[in-house]
């Protein structure tokens, strides 16, 4: 070692900065990979931590774009606004992931959403699309629980 000082002060320096969040440029090098780590980082915080803003604030790009029909203007704000409004009036509500997987810039998240202890399930089907290790879209399909299921294969 040419200089054991500098690698010491190099060593400090880098354990008073703390760890990188995930998501950021110092962790993701755009590849699918780290564009799938991010996502389920970003949606690990914002439904099954129940942080939304904490988690938009982090991962989604100030000019992202929400394809859900449901939410006015498909804003990012607008977003954040959504999913707080579901935690504030469903408080027992819970969200898993159950698998994910990337290809190129985009993410598949396949998740189940829970409302309330013995409540039916939802099952979510996220997409989302990741540009410069920020989340910049986001589409998904939603499927109501059905008590009348005539598949003997359960969507989970």
């Amino acid at each position: 070692m040419r200089n054991p000082g500098l690698f010491l002060i190099a060593c400090i320096t880098a354990l008073a900065a703390g760890p990188a969040l995930a998501g950021e440029a110092a962790d993701c090098d755009g590849s699918p990979a780290a564009n799938r780590e991010l996502v389920v980082a970003f949606y690990t915080l914002g439904l099954v931590e129940r942080q939304p803003q904490p988690a938009f604030e982090r991962y989604v790009a100030p000019d992202f774009v929400e394809h859900k029909p449901d939410i006015p203007g498909g804003t990012r704000e607008a977003a954040v606004d959504f999913l707080g409004g579901i935690i504030r009036d469903v408080p027992t509500a819970r969200w898993e992931i159950l698998r994910s997987a990337a290809q190129d810039d985009l993410v598949f998240v396949h998740a189940r959403m829970t409302p309330a202890p013995g409540a039916g399930v939802y099952a979510l089907a996220d997409i989302f699309r990741v540009e410069d290790c920020r989340i910049v879209e986001h589409w998904d399909v939603v499927g109501g629980p059905t008590d009348m299921a005539v598949n003997p294969h359960p969507r989970f």
